[in-house]
């Protein structure tokens, strides 16, 4: 076995130099320093991205539930959006049927204002007659005889409220 000396460097057969290896000796800490620092780098950006994998994560749960959430109000604003449109056909039917009902109204009050005009126009006729045979009461109770009560004429008033009465105007 081939003895080695301390003091010589067995690479380049010289004796070691105090100031070189003090030298070498402050390039590998420089070193080792830089590998450290490097090191402290990657392992603060490695957390860094773990922690924006988490948050992507948390994201991605997020946004599924909110696409669920999202799901479930589509289906809502569906089945509102039919029901509104069966509300809106039976408003539909029934405004239609409140048209109706007023047309219905204003003929009846036409046929109301015809009835009170007939009504009116009997109740002259009566009168008239009520008066025209107080006076052949009067006639006959003045003269003595039995009444005499004028002909009926066809196209007088009694067949004009007649045919009133039926529809016909004369």
């Amino acid at each position: 076995m081939v003895e080695t000396n301390p003091i010589i460097n067995p690479v380049t057969g010289r004796q070691w130099d105090v100031n070189s290896l003090i030298e070498k000796l402050l390039e590998l800490q420089d070193s080792l320093l830089q590998v450290q620092e490097r090191n402290i780098m990657l392992t603060a950006q490695a957390r860094e991205l773990e922690r924006i994998a988490r948050d992507a994560e948390d994201l991605k749960e997020e946004l599924t539930h909110q696409g669920t959430l999202l799901a479930d109000k589509s289906r809502e604003n569906k089945h509102l959006h039919q029901e509104l449109s069966r509300m809106a056909s039976v408003l539909g039917s029934k405004m239609q049927e409140a048209e109706d009902l007023k047309s219905a109204i204003v003929e009846i009050q036409h046929q109301l204002k015809t009835c009170q005009s007939e009504r009116d126009l009997l109740a002259v006729m009566l009168t008239e007659a009520e008066n025209a045979a107080r006076q052949v009461r009067q006639q006959s109770d003045s003269s003595g005889h039995a009444p005499v009560y004028p002909p009926a004429k066809e196209s007088g008033p009694q067949t004009s409220w007649l045919n009133r009465l039926k529809g016909r105007q004369s």
